[in-house]
């Protein structure tokens, strides 16, 4: 995954949440060793943030968390 850092120097664990939400990845994914935000190059929905009503951003991310937590219990069904 490509990534950039974000001049953002602090958010909640909550907005990091939804960030990962949006960009299906997990909340690790989205802050570095050095805690740190990363930004995932691209969207996996064909636009970025910048792109997205913030009222928008948060439904893209709970729709991300569903499909999350779905890749999760598929990955457990397959080890059952």
């Amino acid at each position: 995954m490509e990534k950039t850092y974000s001049n953002i120097t602090a958010m909640t664990i909550t907005e990091l949440e939804e960030l990962a939400d949006f960009y299906l990845v997990d909340i690790s994914d989205v802050v570095d060793e050095y805690g740190r935000i990363v930004i995932p190059e691209k969207s996996p929905y064909g636009f970025t943030a910048n792109d997205v009503h913030p009222d928008d951003f948060k439904a893209i991310s709970q729709f991300g968390r569903i499909v999350k937590n779905y890749q999760k219990l598929m990955n457990i069904n397959k080890t059952n």
